[in-house]
C-alpha cells in the first residue's frame, strides 16, 4: 500500500504532478507555436496535417491530427481566411470539399517546424527513471524548471506589448 504524504499517496502525488507538468508543457508550446505561426496550436496541427497529406478531406484531417470534426471545420475556416488553405470542391463527391495547402502555408510549415521540433525535441530530452520516487523527483524538478521558463517568458511579453 502506498503511503501517505500530506495526505496524498505517492500514486496520487505521482499523478497530480504529471498532471501540473502537462499543463505547463502544454502552455509552453501553445506560446511557442503562436510566437512561431501566429496559429493556435490546433490550427497549426490542422495545417502540418494538410501540408503533409497535400490534398485531403476535413475528416482525413480529424483522423491524421486525432482533432474533433468541429475544431477542425473551424480550424479549417481560420486558415482560408489567412491564406494558408483553399477548399475546392470535391469532384468525387459534391457533398464535400478537398483542402489543399497554398504556397503561403506551405511557406509556414517549412520556416516554422523545425524551430517547433527543436522545442519538442528539448522537452522531451529527459533521463528515462523507472523508480517511482526517481520519476516523482524527476517531475518535480522539470516543474519547477517549466515554472522558470514560463516566467522568463512573462517579461518577454510584456515588452512586447
Amino acid at each position: 500500500m502506498d503511503e501517505k504524504l500530506n495526505g496524498m499517496t505517492s500514486g496520487e502525488m505521482i499523478l497530480a504532478a504529471i498532471f501540473s507538468l502537462s499543463q505547463k508543457i502544454m502552455m509552453l508550446y501553445s506560446k511557442a507555436v503562436l510566437r512561431e505561426t501566429g496559429l493556435n496550436w490546433q490550427d497549426w496541427r490542422i495545417l502540418r496535417a494538410v501540408v503533409s497529406m497535400q490534398s485531403c478531406r476535413a475528416q482525413d484531417i480529424c483522423e491524421e491530427s486525432g482533432i474533433k470534426k468541429s475544431h477542425v471545420s473551424n480550424g479549417l475556416a481560420r486558415l482560408e481566411e489567412y491564406g494558408h488553405i483553399s477548399r475546392v470542391t470535391n469532384e468525387g463527391d459534391k457533398r464535400s470539399r478537398i483542402v489543399v495547402s497554398t504556397q503561403q502555408g506551405q511557406n509556414l510549415v517549412a520556416r516554422a517546424e523545425p524551430k517547433l521540433q527543436e522545442f519538442e525535441t528539448q522537452l522531451t530530452n529527459q533521463p528515462d527513471v523507472g523508480d517511482p520516487d526517481a520519476l516523482l523527483t524527476s517531475l518535480r524538478s522539470y516543474k519547477d524548471e517549466l515554472g522558470r521558463l514560463l516566467e522568463d517568458d512573462a517579461p518577454a511579453r510584456t515588452s512586447q506589448k
